[in-house]
């Protein structure tokens, strides 16, 4: 049987077993809680296994004898420890029916040997979440959930090479929000933020699947066309300003609208991505400086 510790430590829960004993498996599994076996907890704590040849009279086990033991005629214990970062995190438990035993040395090996397998799998579960929530800070805008300027180029010379490989167009559009500044001075950078989070949750559901949004910095916004050519791309980025344009930002008592400018250029191996970049903000300026909710290609 395997039990872990409720996020207190105060609860021991199973979660696991092999075999419950004379009775069936009951529906709802057990768990003990420390008021009312504090020997056995604070045994736990030390972290030594639980060797319990006679588990009725071990002053660690006797509290379980008339609530446990007796019900499902276990004679014998032997627990050993579940660890994280050096704190008991859970119990296996082994357990003897019908008659006493004294547990040898090698069913004590054993029965660490479990624990530690057990130790070892919870380490590599949260070694992975870690691993995910290191991906996220790394790649992703933690405002809005795009890819955020690092993974851009990152990514973008693998992106470019693939589509030169297999002759595929490639266009990115670089975005920049009107008078967003007079957003955040009017309405706060509360308010500001509301926009740019609006804004990604708008361009990722009206946007294809392989159209690759980042945050860029501030209001600025690239978006990587794979497969689409610079008058598609175009074609794609006017369908998301249509839709910014109906889309309201509630603030308080105020629904605040927004539109953006873009530039956009077809991407090419020969020109590096620095200056395709900078080709696409001069045709954004461009486009501010023409009127504004414009795009330049």
């Amino acid at each position: 049987m395997v039990a872990e510790f409720g996020p207190r430590k105060n609860i021991l829960e199973c979660v696991a077993n092999t075999d419950w004993g004379v009775n069936d498996i009951p529906k709802d599994l057990p768990y003990l809680t420390k008021s009312d076996y504090p020997r056995y907890f604070e045994a736990i704590e030390f972290g030594a296994p639980i060797i319990a040849d006679n588990a009725h009279t071990d002053h660690r086990t006797i509290d379980f004898t008339y609530t446990y033991l007796k019900t499902e005629n276990i004679k014998s214990m032997l627990d050993t420890i579940i660890f994280s970062e050096g704190s008991p995190i859970g119990v296996v438990c082994f357990e003897q029916k019908a008659n006493f035993r004294e547990w040898n040395r090698d069913e004590v090996y054993f029965a660490e040997w479990i624990a530690d397998c057990c130790t070892y799998r919870f380490m590599a579960q949260k070694q992975a979440k870690l691993e995910d929530k290191l991906v996220n800070l790394v790649f992703y805008d933690d405002l809005t959930g795009v890819y955020n300027r690092r993974y851009f180029f990152d990514a973008i010379e693998r992106t470019i090479s693939l589509h030169v490989r297999k002759n595929l167009p490639l266009a990115i559009g670089f975005i920049d929000f009107d008078n967003f500044k007079s957003i955040n001075d009017t309405y706060g950078h509360q308010a500001g933020d509301e926009v740019l989070k609006g804004f990604s949750k708008v361009a990722q559901t009206l946007l294809r699947r392989e159209d690759l949004i980042f945050r860029f910095g501030g209001e600025e916004f690239v978006i990587v066309f794979q497969g689409v050519n610079v008058i598609d791309a175009k074609n794609a980025l006017v369908r998301l300003q249509s839709g910014v344009k109906t889309m309201f930002i509630n603030h308080g008592n105020k629904a605040l609208n927004f539109t953006f400018s873009a530039g956009v250029v077809e991407l090419h191996k020969k020109l590096p991505i620095k200056d395709v970049i900078k080709q696409a903000d001069k045709l954004l300026y461009k486009a501010k400086k023409e009127g504004k909710s414009r795009i330049e290609y």
